[in-house]
């Protein structure tokens, strides 16, 4: 006799059974199982600042090896 679920919320899947049936798929099937869009984080002002700071960072050192190298070949 098969019982009734009273709530709605899903069974949960456990990582074996989403690895079973993700390898039974054909290689399409699995790229588009896979395939799903992820939106963008919205970063707060303290992250933002730190990753400017290390595209900055970047460029600078850029300009240091650019120079170092224009140096060393005159």
């Amino acid at each position: 006799m098969m019982t009734k679920r009273i709530d709605n919320t899903p069974p949960t899947i456990s990582s074996a059974d989403e690895s079973l049936v993700l390898s039974s798929l054909e290689h399409d099937q699995l790229v588009g199982a896979k395939k799903h869009h992820i939106p963008r984080r919205h970063l707060n002002r303290p992250e933002l600042i730190v990753l400017w700071s290390l595209r900055i960072y970047l460029l600078f050192m850029m300009a240091v090896v650019a120079y170092q190298v224009w140096i060393a070949a005159h």
